[in-house]
């Protein structure tokens, strides 16, 4: 809704388009802003609707009609046949509306507006700006670690024990000094990183690797960033700086085959036939998937994840325009977990980065 009306509202709000026109259905609150504020062509007054609609069903005085009514006058008054919607259409609305006999077609993912996939320059600019948020969350975690010393095997700043709700805390707000809010956070140190949603809970231990993914959303337009970073407070062991080595030119190799005409599945089978040349195997279909079980990346706009999807076998092409995150990772419960993320624009004969945050991990 907000990238076919570019309308922001805390409330639900009736949209629809024929042909190129975008019309769109206001209550006298927000009537202004939307003629305004919105890409709509038309804009409808609610309320004129709704006596329109009463009068169209011969509904009794101070009767309002339902959205389906409202809904079916207005196919009626514009002579449409039928509505496309989107997969995560109210499902409710849909039952109500086929049991009223409007025509529904459903849309595939990514198929409702499918010019979504290419981003605007003035897209770029806005997913630049969300990465930079998310950069400034991991100046803000290079910093406490750092100021931070090791005591008893735990990480501390400020003469108390670093934890990782209060390291999402100070990301949380780096982030929101430059315009976003970062919610879902992770910093999750240790086993914890292993289950790679974790995010992350109690104090963070010294020598362990710490998996910090912050992917804010920007107030002002609702554009995202989404990078990730490793870190580790002490003195790493060889087998932590291979793993994350590995890590780092698996990412190097991704954002190499990112390029127009590529198809998603070959840029994760990049990654796949390294990290398997290098020795590290993965398990996939278990409770506790180790290696790299999951998507190399994502487009990403004004959701943090958007088609297409870079994962094994899949047939899409990269198209000139699009906006990926390319997001490797290992895993490995005993030995901690490591992924590091970027974003890259798909421009001619390659990619270029759109986010940038220093890739030093090891602060003793």
């Amino acid at each position: 809704m907000l990238y076919f009306t570019r309308f922001h509202a805390s409330d639900p709000y009736l949209a629809f388009g024929i042909g190129d026109r975008r019309i769109g259905l206001g209550t006298p609150m927000e009537y202004e802003r939307m003629v305004n504020d919105s890409a709509f062509d038309d804009v409808l007054l609610l309320p004129e609707v709704r006596d329109a609609a009463s009068k169209r069903f011969k509904l009794p005085k101070n009767a309002k009609p339902t959205d389906v009514q409202i809904i079916r006058h207005i196919a009626a008054r514009y002579k449409v046949p039928g509505f496309r919607i989107g997969h995560r259409f109210p499902a409710g609305l849909a039952l109500e509306l086929r049991e009223a006999g409007v025509k529904l077609e459903v849309a595939p993912p990514g198929e409702i507006l499918p010019e979504r996939m290419i981003k605007t320059p003035r897209e770029i600019t806005a997913l630049r700006k969300g990465n930079k948020a998310s950069a400034a969350g991991f100046r803000a975690v290079a910093k406490t670690l750092e100021e931070s010393t090791v005591r008893n095997g735990f990480v501390v700043h400020q003469g108390r024990r670093l934890t990782s709700e209060r390291l999402r805390e100070i990301i949380s707000m780096a982030c929101f000094e430059q315009g976003a809010v970062a919610s879902d956070t992770i910093a999750a140190g240790g086993d914890q990183a292993c289950n790679c949603h974790e995010a992350g809970t109690g104090p963070i231990r010294a020598n362990e690797l710490i998996v910090c993914d912050i992917f804010p959303r920007r107030i002002t337009d609702g554009y995202w960033g989404d990078m990730t970073r490793t870190f580790l407070k002490g003195r790493a062991s060889d087998a932590q700086r291979r793993l994350v080595r590995t890590v780092k030119r698996g990412h190097e190799l991704a954002i190499k085959a990112v390029k127009p005409g590529a198809a998603a599945g070959s840029v994760q089978k990049v990654v796949d036939d390294f990290f398997e040349k290098e020795g590290y195997e993965t398990v996939r279909d278990s409770g506790q998937p180790e290696g790299f079980f999951h998507a190399v990346g994502h487009a990403i706009g004004l959701e943090v994840h958007e088609e297409p999807v870079i994962r094994a076998r899949a047939k899409p092409k990269l198209r000139k325009g699009m906006v990926v995150t390319i997001e490797p990772g290992l895993y490995y419960r005993g030995l901690g977990g490591c992924r590091i993320e970027d974003v890259v624009h798909v421009v001619d004969g390659g990619s270029e980065k759109i986010s940038s945050a220093p890739y030093k991990w090891e602060f003793r």
